[in-house]
């Protein structure tokens, strides 16, 4: 039987000028730079919470244009039991509508599935 040898490359593989700077960059900041920022003084901070926060999760809010929109899940898996019920579907569309919905999504600062949310909430309240 033959012995198979390892895929792994024998060497890290050279980085060109600017891979090696970007690679550095994403480090982060240095300790020297951070020793430089001055410390926050937690006990003299004011701390509010919003007064509408309650009412706007609870009943949504209104746009300038007066249209009311429902506030949407925030991203990522919600909490064990705050889950919202909601069922998965399909959407079929030609890739050329996926396209433009993406670039339009991205336009107004949503995700894409976050924006076909408000869509769809808008025209069935039509």
């Amino acid at each position: 039987m033959k012995k198979s040898a390892s895929s792994a490359p024998a060497a890290p593989r050279r980085m060109r000028g600017d891979a090696a700077k970007r690679a550095r960059d994403a480090r982060g900041p240095s300790a020297a730079s951070l020793r430089e920022i001055p410390e926050i003084d937690f006990s003299r901070a004011i701390v509010r919470p919003n007064p509408y926060a309650d009412r706007i999760a609870r009943e949504g809010y209104f746009l300038p244009d007066g249209r009311h929109v429902m506030p949407l899940p925030g991203p990522g898996r919600p909490k064990k039991g705050e889950e919202t019920g909601t069922v998965p579907r399909s959407v079929r569309f030609p890739p050329h509508v996926w396209k433009s919905l993406e670039k339009r999504a991205k336009e107004k600062g949503l995700t894409l599935h976050a924006a076909l949310r408000v869509a769809i909430i808008e025209w069935a309240q039509r």
